[in-house]
């Protein structure tokens, strides 16, 4: 991963990535983290699976849903708390 900065340019990533930090044992499907943060779950789906590929948050399929949580490195997370302590 490089820089997060630009992740926080879009306002439902820097969201998505706040509420994770803050929960970060959460798995949820992308309609109930829409619910959580009132916005449109086809946007969050589209937002989360950019975090997947960035590695800020894990897919965990079962059947056909897909569940997401915050990664486990710790060393994305502790960049991310950086970041956010200096907001």
């Amino acid at each position: 991963m490089k820089d997060i900065k630009h992740l926080f340019k879009d306002s439902l990533t820097g969201k998505i990535i706040l509420f994770f930090n803050e929960n970060p044992h959460c798995i949820d499907t992308a309609k109930g983290i829409s619910i959580w943060l009132g916005c449109d779950a086809e946007n969050a789906e589209k937002v989360l699976n950019k975090l997947v590929k960035e590695d800020i948050l894990m897919n965990h399929r079962v059947a056909s849903t897909d569940a997401y949580s915050y990664t486990n490195k710790r060393s994305i997370t502790k960049k991310i708390e950086k970041y956010i302590k200096n907001l």
